[in-house]
């Protein structure tokens, strides 16, 4: 490989298993330098078939000649070239409404066609300016870790290069680039962050470079603390709340990780989970009580800690077609055939003939108890300390309207499937 850059582009692909071999790689092209750049770097150095989608946001008079220019291109390279025209009416917020509405056309073309991941042409630049936007809004470690190479059906190949290097790339090879003046309007914040950018890069000439390496630093090390946290939660996870006894014996920055995480399933928006929300719910989990946090409630009872969103309401009634899945307000029960194993809170193996629903507890709602007889599932509830409040969004799992398991509490032992025996194995885990 002659070409330096591309050279370095191709080592940042092999460092981070993107770009898979014989991919189908579906190249979003905007003009601009960064994005041509990026779709003559795949040329030369992807196996696999390449696709090209444009998009005309019409927000600009030169945008649909700009379009055709990308399309030009794309033929000129003997590439297939999607041509999308948007209608995104100027405004408050406009380039972020403008980039959901590319995503999801590029989204819908890939899916339409068959291409298997959507090449975007983000630089070090970009990623160092939302390093610099994440801090400034009161990110951890894990939101410091900004854009990864690689996520879901998103590929960045670029991010190993800066801006000024994808320009010099156009400049040097003579090929079109558009100008799109927006990208020098300090009216948007990531504009504003360029400039912030471009003033650390006064005080070390790699600090654009630098900024971007502590993004992947910080990706690394979010990985190793959510195993430390995953593990915690394993043994935490009720089924319904996290267990404050398990909380106690973890150390003060994994229960305030753990209650982060609890935040997050329960569906607690985002300014209800900032840091001093975060130490007062772990108090509440140390000493007991109920306080109202922005967007829920916490609440300790039964030794246990739960939290309600204000925005999530009753959850509906729904068949569980085994193999398969239910989601439960903030809880899913999964089901699959498999064998038999000794009950958990989390998990029982289950004896059944008949149709499988899930649905919230309702009075005269009864249990079989091992010894004989029957509880009410509301008792139940009540006893395991489980708030008035949270008792609907608890799961019940009833085979011809009779409850059998109210999961993460009581399972009808008489449903049970002997241990090695062929069974129906139903999970409960958050959403």
């Amino acid at each position: 490989m002659t070409d330096p850059i591309f050279s370095r582009i191709a080592e940042y692909l092999d460092a981070h298993d993107a770009c898979v071999p014989g991919e189908r790689v579906l190249v979003m092209v905007s003009g601009g330098a960064d994005s041509v750049c990026l779709l003559h770097a795949l040329v030369a150095l992807h196996d696999g078939p390449i696709g090209v989608v444009t998009m005309d946001h019409g927000l600009r008079g030169e945008s649909a000649d700009e379009v055709r220019a990308v399309a030009a291109m794309a033929a000129g390279l003997g590439l297939p070239c999607e041509t999308v025209r948007l209608q995104i009416a100027a405004g408050s917020g406009v380039q972020a409404r403008a980039r959901e509405a590319r995503y999801a056309a590029a989204r819908a073309h890939a899916t339409r066609d068959g291409w298997d991941v959507i090449a975007v042409g983000h630089t070090a630049s970009d990623q160092a300016e939302t390093v610099l936007m994440r801090l400034a809004r009161g990110v951890g470690g894990a939101g410091a870790g900004a854009m990864p190479v690689r996520r879901d059906d998103l590929v960045r190949p670029l991010l190993g290069v800066t801006r000024d290097e994808t320009a010099a790339w156009c400049a040097a090879h003579e090929v079109w680039v558009a100008k799109d003046p927006s990208n020098d309007d300090a009216h948007y914040t990531r504009v504003r962050a360029r400039s912030l950018v471009a003033t650390f890069d006064t005080l070390s000439p790699d600090a654009t470079r630098h900024l971007a390496q502590f993004a992947d630093r910080m990706r690394d090390e979010a990985e190793v603390i959510d195993e430390v946290v995953d593990l915690a939660w394993q043994r935490a996870w009720t089924g319904a709340g996290l267990d404050v006894t398990e909380i106690a014996m973890a150390s003060s920055a994994v229960q305030r990780l753990l209650v982060r995480r609890m935040l997050v399933h329960a569906g607690v928006p985002a300014d209800g989970r900032d840091a001093r929300t975060v130490r007062r719910v772990c108090a509440i989990a140390r000493e007991g009580g109920r306080i109202d946090i922005p967007g829920g409630t916490a609440v300790r009872a039964g030794g246990a800690l739960y939290v309600q969103s204000a925005a999530v309401r009753d959850p509906v009634s729904a068949v569980l077609v085994v193999p398969g899945a239910v989601q439960f307000g903030a809880r899913v029960i999964r089901g699959a055939h498999g064998i038999a194993q000794a009950p958990t809170r989390t998990q029982v193996s289950l004896r059944v003939r008949g149709e499988i629903w899930v649905r919230g507890p309702r009075d005269g709602d009864r249990i079989a108890l091992p010894s004989g007889g029957h509880a009410r599932v509301g008792r139940i509830l009540q006893s395991d300390g489980v708030p008035a409040v949270l008792r609907p969004h608890v799961p019940v799992v009833v085979v011809d309207d009779v409850p059998v398991w109210v999961a993460g509490h009581r399972v009808d032992h008489g449903a049970l499937a002997p241990p090695g025996e062929s069974a129906v194995v139903l999970e409960v885990v958050p959403a």
